[in-house]
């Protein structure tokens, strides 16, 4: 039986960027990311539910096997977050938020920086 999560830093994340804009967090998803879906506040990930003000886009990083998925937390802001994905959660959030994508194009993207 696998142990459930409850909370967003058990997902073992690194943060991408920290204390950021809806607005931005988008366009960076967008930028660096081949597909990407919009993610409605409370949506569940993995057991969690996705603390957001409004809708942001959640993003795949296939070749990868990252998503990128911003999270509010109450004392420090919206960030952006770079989980490694395990199986099933590409098919996971093609299913549960396919209505809601765009897929893009990735070229040239800008090597991702970690927050500390």
């Amino acid at each position: 039986m696998d142990k459930e999560i409850r909370c967003f830093n058990q997902l073992w994340s690194d943060i991408i960027l920290k204390d950021v804009t809806a607005r931005k967090a988008n366009a960076y998803v967008r930028k660096t990311c081949s597909e990407y879906y919009m993610v409605p506040p409370g949506f569940e990930f993995r057991g969690v539910a996705i603390q957001l003000k409004s809708p942001m886009l959640a993003g795949i990083v296939a070749g990868e096997q990252k998503i990128l998925m911003p999270f509010k937390k109450p004392c420090y802001g919206t960030m952006l977050y770079e989980i490694n994905a395990e199986e099933g959660d590409f098919t996971y959030i093609r299913s549960a938020l396919g209505g809601k994508h765009a897929k893009g194009k990735r070229t040239g993207i800008p090597e991702r920086k970690k927050v500390t």
